[in-house]
Parts: structure tokens; C-alpha cells; sequence
């Protein structure tokens, strides 16, 4: 069978053996179909339907969750402390409650990394120009006892050091520090949670 039909391709080619063979079978699908549906015609009884009371059901909303906003708390280098005062509202029954969050006045209106560390190296600058002016070297301030003084008694962070005052980068500040084995309390409270003691 193979042989003969590759021999008709041959003679013929895909195309109008394809549409010959369309032909024939559409011939003798259209005889097949006038011989069964004549011959065994069955009517065919008519489906009665029956109205179905339908109930739409509503989706019942689930309530939302109303989320309070998470208020980014300063770095604890801030000279003064920070005070919390709640404010509640009311809306749809449902309370809400935002923490307003009021800053010193210095570092008010910071909103991310950059800004703060724009801050942070003109405030050194500054105090770095003023002690010149003064004649002050950066060895004369971080003394043994300053540090002590500053860093572990007062609460304040290298940073606020470098600040305020030494007019250098806090990486310093932290360096003499640590040399002369004075650490910060927020280096304290990270040796403890990474350390686990």
C-alpha cells in the first residue's frame, strides 16, 4: 500500500492527491450520512425545563485588617530622647492608632541613609574647621578620658563624638575607642545578642 501510494505522489504530487482524496471522502461522508439518517429517523422528545429559583449568594467581605503604620525609630545617637504620644481615631468603627514620633530638631526630617550621612560628614567638616581654628589636633580630643567620659558614662556613639566633637570620621573615633578598650553601649548590647551572653 506504502509502494502505491508513494507511486501516486510521484505521478500526482502532495497537493493534488491531498485535494482528490478531500473529494472522495467528502462524496462518500455525504452518501454515508443521507443512508443512516433517513432510514433510522427517531423523534426525538422535546426536554422540559423546569425554572430553578436560584439564589445568588453574595461573597460576604471579610472585614479588613486596618494596619498601623510602623514608625522607624531614630538611631540611638540622638542627643535627647525621643517622645511617643498616641493618637487615636475613629473611622467606620474601626480605632485606629498612629505613634507620631517627635525628634530633636537637629535631626528632624531625615528620611533615609544619604541624607543622615550628608549630616554626618558636614557636621564633621564644621567641627573639624572649628578646632583648627582653634588649634586643637584630633590626638588632643580623643584622649583616654574624653572617650571614657563621652562614650561610656554620657551614653554617646562614636558617631555623636566625631560630631560634636572631634571634626574626624567616626570610623576613627571607633578605632581609638576600641584600642584603648572602650566600647559603645549599643557595641555592648551587639556582643551580647551576637554573642548570646
Amino acid at each position: 500500500m506504502d509502494q502505491d501510494i508513494f507511486a501516486l505522489v510521484g505521478k500526482y504530487g502532495f497537493k493534488a492527491l491531498h485535494c482528490r482524496l478531500n473529494e472522495i471522502m467528502r462524496s462518500e461522508y455525504e452518501y454515508l450520512r443521507e443512508q443512516f439518517t433517513s432510514e433510522v429517523h427517531v423523534p426525538v422528545a422535546p426536554t422540559i425545563q423546569t425554572p430553578v429559583n436560584t439564589i445568588v449568594m453574595e461573597k460576604q467581605k471579610k472585614p479588613r485588617k486596618q494596619h498601623v503604620k510602623k514608625v522607624k525609630f531614630a538611631p540611638p545617637s540622638l542627643d535627647a530622647a525621643l517622645i511617643a504620644e498616641p493618637v487615636v481615631s475613629e473611622t467606620d468603627g474601626v480605632e485606629l492608632k498612629d505613634v507620631i514620633v517627635i525628634a530633636p530638631t537637629d535631626r528632624q526630617g531625615f528620611r533615609d541613609p544619604k541624607e543622615v550621612k550628608a549630616f554626618q560628614k558636614a557636621a564633621e567638616e564644621a567641627k573639624h574647621n572649628e578646632n583648627v581654628a582653634a588649634g586643637i589636633e584630633v590626638a588632643q580630643v580623643l584622649t583616654k578620658d574624653n572617650l571614657k567620659q563621652w562614650i561610656e558614662q554620657e551614653g554617646h556613639t562614636y558617631a555623636w563624638v566625631a560630631r560634636e566633637k572631634a571634626g574626624c570620621p567616626d570610623t576613627q573615633v571607633a578605632a581609638m575607642a576600641q584600642m584603648m578598650g572602650i566600647k559603645s553601649g549599643i557595641s555592648k548590647r551587639r556582643g551580647i545578642v551576637m554573642g548570646g551572653n
